[in-house]
C-alpha cells in the first residue's frame, strides 16, 4: 500500500490484506460463487475463501485460466473445495446457462461475489447488441443475481445463516455521465465516452446493491447486499488502459494497492462477523464509506431495477424470452405473420411447439414464410389463412367498411377489434375446456400518447381537413391500449380465464 494508510472503525485499513481481514474466520459449510476469478483480485478472493474452508465456485470466461488458478490454489491448499465453471457475463445466454446449471446442481449458495468486470474500452457491442461495458459490469451481474436469488433464499432459510451479495464497484462511480445512468442512450455511439461509460457501470453496481437491500428487507429475507471500492490495483483493467496506467504510475505510490490488499474489502464484506446484518452500504478499505449522491438516489435505483426486472431487456430476442417454454397443445393466431416481427413471432411460437395460424393479406408471402419455418423446424404445425384487416366482412359489406373508415384506424384498431370479438367465444370455450389461460396480445406503440389532443377523434375519424397521418397512427395505437384495458375489465367481470395485454415492440 502507499504511504497513506490509517485504520478505520473496523480495525482494518487500506494496507490490510484479504488473509488478515479473514484471519480466524471459519467458513466450512458455506458456498460462494466468485465471478471473474481467473485473475487479479477475483483469483485472490477465491484463494482466501478456499483457505477459510468455503466451497468456492469460480465463474470464469476463460476456462484454461480458471483451471490454472484452481491448480495453483490446490497446490497451496490441498483440501480446498473449488470448482471452475464457464461464465461470460457479456452474454445473457451464458449467464442463463450458468444459472440454470447451478440451480439444478443441488448446491447451496451462501455468498455471491459479483467481481468480474470490463475496463474502459472503446465502444463495442456485446453478443446481445448491448454496449459491452454496461453489459458485462452491470446487466450480466444483475441477471445472474436475479436467477440465483431463489437458491440463495432457500439456502438462507434452510441453514438459518445470512446470505451475502457483494458487488465490486469503484470509487469512479461518481465520475460518469451527468444523468448517472443513460437509460435511453446505452448504445449511443455519438455521445459515448469510455471513462464515463465505465463509471456508469460502476454506479449501476452500487444502485443494484441498494435496491436489492430494499427488496430483501421488504420480503423479510435474511440476505444482505453491499457494494465496495477495492482500491487502485494494477490488474488487467488498469494495465490494458494507457490513461488508467498513467494514473496508477503517478498516484500508485500514495494510494496503490497490491492484489492481496485489493481483495481485502471483498473478503471482509463477504465473511466478517462485523458485517452481519449490514446491508445497502458502500465500503472502502474494509470500512463503511460515503458513496455519491446519485448512488443514494432510491428513485434512480428503482428505475435501474425496472430496466432489467424481468431478466430480459429491450435487447432480448424472442428466442431468449421463450427459452425452455413448451407450448405443445396450444394454438395461436398471429395477424400480419407474413413479414417483420409477425413472421419472427410465428417462427418462435412454432419453435416452442405452438400450432400457429398465420393470418395474412398476402398468402404467397405467407406460404413463403411457412416454407422457411418448416425448413428450419420440420415438425412445425403452421397454417396460412388469407385475412385482410382493412376489409373485414361483418354486418357491413366490405365496400361499406372500406369507404366509411380511414385506413389506419380501420386496419390497426377496428379490424382487430372485430376479429377479437368474433373469436372470443372460441377462446372462452378453449380456456374453459383446457383449463389453460387464454391470452390476447395487442401490438401497440410507444407513440400512442403523441396523437390528437383529444385522443380518439370519434366524430372526426374520416375528417380529411384535420387529418394528420402521424396523429392518426398514434390514435390507432392508443385505441389498441384502450381496447386491451376494456377487454380486461369485461373479462374479469365475467370471471373468464383470458388475459389481455398491449405492448410496444421496438426501441425508437
Amino acid at each position: 500500500m502507499g504511504i497513506f494508510s490509517r485504520e478505520g472503525a473496523s480495525g482494518f485499513s487500506a494496507s490490510s490484506t484479504a488473509e488478515q481481514v479473514t484471519q480466524g474466520i471459519e467458513g466450512t459449510g458455506l458456498t460462494a460463487i466468485v465471478t471473474g476469478a481467473s485473475s487479479g483480485i477475483g483469483a485472490e478472493t477465491a484463494r482466501v475463501l478456499a483457505l477459510r474452508g468455503l466451497h468456492v465456485v469460480m465463474a470464469v470466461r476463460n476456462m484454461d485460466s480458471g483451471v490454472t488458478v484452481k491448480e495453483t490454489i490446490l497446490k497451496e491448499i490441498p483440501n480446498a473445495k473449488i470448482d471452475v465453471r464457464q461464465l461470460d457475463l457479456s452474454s445473457l445466454a451464458s449467464v442463463r446457462n450458468f444459472a440454470s446449471d447451478y440451480n439444478s446442481s443441488g448446491l447451496p449458495l451462501n455468498i455471491l461475489i459479483n467481481n468480474a468486470g470490463a475496463g474502459a474500452t472503446p465502444f463495442k457491442l456485446s453478443q446481445d447488441s448491448i454496449e459491452l461495458v454496461f453489459a458485462t459490469n452491470h446487466l450480466g451481474h444483475f441477471l445472474l443475481t436475479n436467477l440465483l436469488l431463489e437458491t440463495m433464499k432457500s439456502t438462507s432459510r434452510e441453514s438459518n445463516r445470512e446470505g451475502r451479495i457483494v458487488n465490486v464497484s469503484s470509487l469512479l462511480h461518481q465520475y460518469g455521465y451527468r444523468e448517472g445512468i443513460r437509460f435511453d442512450k446505452i448504445n449511443d455511439t455519438a455521445g459515448y465516452n469510455r471513462y464515463f461509460a465505465y463509471a456508469q457501470s460502476k454506479l449501476a453496481n452500487v444502485l443494484h446493491a441498494n435496491e436489492l437491500t430494499r427488496r430483501m428487507k421488504e420480503e423479510g429475507v435474511e440476505i444482505t447486499a453491499n457494494s465496495l471500492h477495492p482500491g487502485a490495483i494494477g490488474t488487467k483493467i488498469t494495465r490494458n488502459d494507457c490513461f488508467f496506467q498513467c494514473l496508477f504510475n503517478v498516484f500508485g505510490i500514495f494510494t496503490g494497492k497490491t492484489i492481496p490488499q485489493g481483495a481485502a474489502t471483498t473478503c471482509f464484506v463477504a465473511l466478517h462477523p462485523q458485517v452481519k446484518g449490514v446491508s445497502g452500504e458502500y465500503f472502502v478499505d474494509c470500512n463503511i464509506a460515503k458513496s455519491s449522491s446519485q448512488a443514494k438516489d432510491a428513485d434512480l435505483a428503482a428505475k435501474l431495477w425496472d430496466f432489467r426486472a424481468s431478466g430480459f431487456s429491450l435487447w432480448s430476442t424472442a428466442e431468449q424470452v421463450t427459452e425452455g417454454i413448451n407450448g405443445t397443445g396450444l394454438t395461436a393466431i398471429v395477424t400480419g405473420g407474413s413479414s417483420g416481427i409477425g413472421a419472427k413471432t410465428c417462427r418462435v411460437l412454432t419453435l416452442c411447439g405452438v400450432h400457429v395460424v398465420m393470418a395474412v393479406r398476402n398468402t404467397a408471402a405467407g406460404e413463403s414464410v411457412k416454407e422457411t419455418i418448416l425448413e428450419e423446424i420440420p415438425g412445425a404445425k403452421i397454417d396460412v389463412r388469407e385475412f385482410d384487416l382493412n376489409s373485414l366482412e361483418s354486418e357491413r359489406s366490405i365496400q361499406a367498411f372500406q369507404r366509411r373508415h380511414r385506413n389506419a384506424i380501420a386496419t390497426n384498431h377496428l379490424g382487430h377489434f372485430l376479429l377479437t370479438k368474433l373469436l372470443l367465444k372460441t377462446m372462452k370455450s378453449t380456456s374453459g375446456e383446457s383449463k389453460i389461460e387464454g391470452r390476447i396480445v395487442n401490438v401497440s406503440s410507444s407513440l400512442h400518447p403523441d396523437g390528437y389532443r383529444k385522443g380518439i377523434h370519434f366524430d372526426k375519424i374520416n375528417d380529411e381537413a384535420g387529418y394528420n397521418r402521424y396523429y392518426a397512427y398514434a390514435q390507432s395505437k392508443l385505441a389498441n391500449l384502450l381496447h386491451t384495458n376494456e377487454l380486461t375489465r369485461r373479462l374479469k367481470q365475467e370471471g373468464v380465464k383470458i388475459t389481455a395485454s398491449s405492448l410496444h415492440p421496438l426501441k425508437n
